[in-house]
């Protein structure tokens, strides 16, 4: 099995000589490992190595892995299924996706657990069914670009805020992240005001399944990977409270389970439904004066009007060791 190993050398945990230590663990079954520096980078050494390539690792955060799935999914056709075995290397700042899967330990253990597994596997094998979890993306329709964009979460208004504001502050670590996150949303809820307060009112139309939401005027329009504190926040049960608009809403794990959700809530109904047979399947957002963050990914809008469908998008094979 042919690996291939790209690094992308502006990633938060990513240390000078990253590629010459993968290359001392995985010794010659890795064929490629690259280091680079921008999305054309990426792009040009999976054109150069896609043929012969077997298995590929993107050695990064979210955002990299990200990139790198969307490459992987043109150049295979665009099907429903990226079938080629893709290794997360995590070495990002939050590292949700890693978390999803889950992968334990930092970079090197992630490395030698995985030159194990090779080592374990026959030759011309393929990777063995327990060690793939395969996840369903979400095909983001944005007007005004080429082609689709496939991630894991995105997030519009005030979580998109949050972002762009860890970014410029260049937080240090996973806990500084998620303390920002935690204050920020803290403060909206208890209601303070004052110059650090970046929630913003924006104004969007929200389909889900082509039932309308009833409110334009939302202060949070789309949620993301935060942890569970903020995951149960439901002014849903405060109707009377949120009468002007007010939307928080998941994008995570069992995305379509999130929009059956959603649709509930939206219809007045309580409780969702526990059968996993009502999901949705598409969303469709026209957002005014607002940006998008996919897989901490920033997107800033460069009109006055973001429009977004969203849909159920190919399944990706992540291994887990």
């Amino acid at each position: 099995m042919k690996i291939g190993v790209i690094c992308n050398v502006n990633a938060q945990r990513v240390s000078r000589g990253i590629s010459e230590r993968i290359k001392s663990i995985l010794k010659n079954r890795a064929v490629v490992v690259a280091e680079t520096k921008s999305i054309q980078e990426l792009v040009d050494v999976i054109d150069k190595n896609f043929k012969t390539v077997d298995l590929w690792c993107f050695v990064g955060g979210d955002g990299t892995i990200g990139r790198g799935i969307n490459y992987l999914w043109y150049k295979s056709g665009m099907k429903d299924e990226i079938e080629i075995p893709i290794l997360h290397g995590k070495a990002g700042s939050l590292n949700a996706i890693p978390d999803k899967i889950p992968l334990k330990g930092d970079l090197d253990d992630i490395m030698i657990r995985f030159r194990d597994l090779l080592d374990s596997m026959k030759d011309g094998s393929s990777i063995p069914r327990d060690n793939i979890r395969k996840f369903s993306t979400i095909k983001l329709h944005i007007k005004g670009f080429e082609r689709p964009i496939l991630c894991f979460t995105f997030f519009m208004g005030v979580p998109f805020l949050i972002s762009k504001k860890i970014v410029e502050n260049r937080l240090k670590s996973k806990a500084k992240i998620l303390q920002t996150i935690y204050t920020i949303i803290a403060r909206f809820v208890i209601g303070e005001e004052g110059k650090d307060k970046f929630l913003k009112k924006i104004k969007a139309e929200i389909f889900v399944d082509g039932q309308k939401y009833p409110y334009l005027q939302h202060y949070v329009v789309l949620g993301s990977v935060f942890r569970e504190p903020a995951l149960f926040f439901s002014p849903f049960a405060e109707v009377d409270k949120y009468k002007h608009g007010f939307f928080f809403f998941v994008y995570s794990g069992d995305v379509w389970t999130a929009l059956k959700n959603f649709r509930t809530y939206a219809t007045g109904k309580k409780r969702p439904p526990h059968s996993f047979s009502d999901i949705a399947s598409e969303v469709t957002i026209k957002a005014y004066n607002a940006g998008i963050n996919h897989d901490g990914e920033l997107l800033e809008s460069n009109t006055n009007i973001l429009e977004i469908r969203a849909e159920t998008g190919p399944i990706v094979n992540l291994i887990k060791v």
